[in-house]
């Protein structure tokens, strides 16, 4: 109860100063232990994105007991901006124009997770994972998360795609199709995803609207006349 008043407190400090950046997942931070992904099984996106424009994303965590039994799961940002909570068992996927990207792990606690001040002061409670990519059109990655048991990948310093730190307390792992695959089908869908960013150097600029290959789709931003009665199932692919 005391810790709960104390970041409340803080909180309430913090929306005081300008320039100032809380990181928090307030009302997402819930984990496997709480709530399960509920989402569709495990479904390659195949050649549904545009692949000639932009690169596709997944990212996914193993499950384990211990991820299992967690109360509040870690958060996801691309570019300083909170996507997604990553809870045990689950995956989502991304269409990222080209350009570097950079990827943050936070966690939380009673959904806050760190505090930054313009650029003199950035604070995290904790970072288990991070990552700089910089994608290629055409190009599928697949970044695997587990604190408890991380691929033994022989890490080559001057790639290009990927500054994966290589240390005991970074468990974002850019890892093969091989191993993806492998680990994939025994996820299910987040509700958060399926969506389309851009690098930091162009989050402002509008981006062209893309081309779809299957025969029906719909453009980003459209909405069904069904929606609202779509099911898990077909919630998985939303354009």
């Amino acid at each position: 109860m005391i810790t709960i008043v104390r970041s409340l407190l803080v909180m309430a400090v913090m929306s005081l100063m300008t320039g100032c950046t809380v990181y928090n997942s307030i009302g997402s931070s819930t984990g496997a232990y709480i709530s399960e992904p509920d989402g569709q099984a495990f479904k390659p996106v195949g050649y549904r994105w545009d692949y000639e424009y932009s690169a596709l994303l997944y990212i996914y965590r193993p499950g384990s007991e211990w991820a299992d039994d967690e109360l509040e799961s870690p958060s996801f940002y691309v570019n300083d901006e909170h996507l997604f909570n990553l809870k045990s068992r689950g995956y989502t996927w991304y269409e990222l124009d080209p350009g570097e990207y950079d990827i943050v792990m936070r966690r939380p606690l009673f959904g806050i997770e760190g505090l930054a001040v313009t650029d003199f002061f950035d604070f995290s409670i904790k970072t288990p994972g991070q990552a700089s990519l910089n994608v290629k059109a055409g190009k599928v990655y697949f970044l695997r998360y587990s604190e408890v048991d991380p691929i033994q990948l022989e890490v080559d310093e001057t790639d290009p795609l990927a500054e994966v730190n290589d240390t005991e307390d970074n468990f974002l792992q850019l890892v093969p199709e091989t191993v993806a695959l492998a680990e994939l089908p025994q996820m299910r869908m987040l509700d958060e995803g399926r969506g389309r960013l851009a690098p930091q150097d162009e989050k402002d600029e509008p981006i062209a609207e893309p081309t779809y290959r299957e025969t029906g789709a719909d453009a980003p931003g459209t909405k069904s006349k069904a929606k609202s009665a779509e099911t898990k199932e077909e919630q998985w692919w939303p354009f």
